[in-house]
This record gives C-alpha cells, sequence and structure tokens, in this order.
C-alpha cells in the first residue's frame, strides 16, 4: 500500500512543487506525493525551468489549496519551509518531518537565482533519496 506524503510550503510555488514531482519520479510506486502551498499561487518560472532541465514538466498539474486537504490524514507531512512549521496543526498525519530549505527568491541577481533554483531542486532530490531509503528500510524491517 502506497504511503501518502504531503509537502508544504509557505513559498509560492517552489518548494513542494519541486518535492512533489520529484517524489513522483523517485517513487511513485510506494508513495502517494501531494502539495499545497500555504499561500496558494501560480507555480515560478524558474521552478518550471530547475524542472524541465531533469525532464520533469511541473505544469501538468495544478496547485490545490490547503482547504482541498485539511480533513485528510496523510503518512508523513513534510515541511519544506520554516515558516511553514507553523501550519502542521491544521493538518492530520503520521509522522511530521521538518525540513528547511533557503528561499531562492531571495537571491537578487539574475544569474544567480537560477542557481538557486537548480541547487534547490537538487538539494531536495537529494534528501528525497534519502527519505525513500530510509522508509524502504524501515518496511523491510517491520
Amino acid at each position: 500500500m502506497k504511503k501518502s506524503v504531503l509537502f508544504l510550503s509557505k513559498i509560492k510555488g517552489v518548494h513542494s512543487t519541486m518535492a512533489e514531482a520529484l517524489l513522483r519520479r523517485i517513487d511513485s510506486e510506494n508513495f502517494e506525493a501531494v502539495t499545497t502551498p500555504i499561500l496558494a499561487d501560480e507555480i515560478h518560472p524558474l521552478t518550471v525551468e530547475a524542472m524541465k532541465e531533469v525532464g520533469v514538466d511541473v505544469l501538468e498539474k495544478s496547485l490545490a489549496v490547503p482547504e482541498d486537504f485539511r480533513n485528510g490524514v496523510f503518512d508523513f507531512i513534510i515541511t519544506l519551509c520554516d515558516r511553514a512549521k507553523l501550519d502542521l496543526v491544521e493538518f492530520q498525519g503520521g509522522e511530521q518531518i521538518l525540513w528547511h530549505f533557503d528561499n531562492p527568491l531571495t537571491v537578487g541577481d539574475p544569474e544567480r537565482r537560477v542557481t538557486a533554483f537548480r541547487t534547490l531542486r537538487d538539494q531536495i532530490a537529494q534528501r528525497l533519496h534519502l527519505f525513500v531509503l530510509v522508509q524502504a528500510r524501515s518496511e523491510r524491517a517491520a
């Protein structure tokens, strides 16, 4: 049975969009990933660009709003920025995991901002690979 994972972020159209798409790519057989930025908005163009570079089209899926998931129960709820921790109480779930990634939107220089989005994508992918590996090990041990 698939484990459900909800990604939360206060940063509009960046972190959670990447995380959902990456988890789907890494292990859609064992995980059902959903995302909702706390402040719902369009997907940031640099998110789209960074994800296309690794062959993932994030425009296929529209962003949900938090109200879509308020009554849902999840196996994991993962926050991707410090500000999203405050919203954990509004969601039910098994394990709450607190991650923090820098906000690439704070980078002023346009060229550095593109690099910041790529770095964010790669950091989230690395963390998700470890998450999947740990969960696979715990399933085998159970």
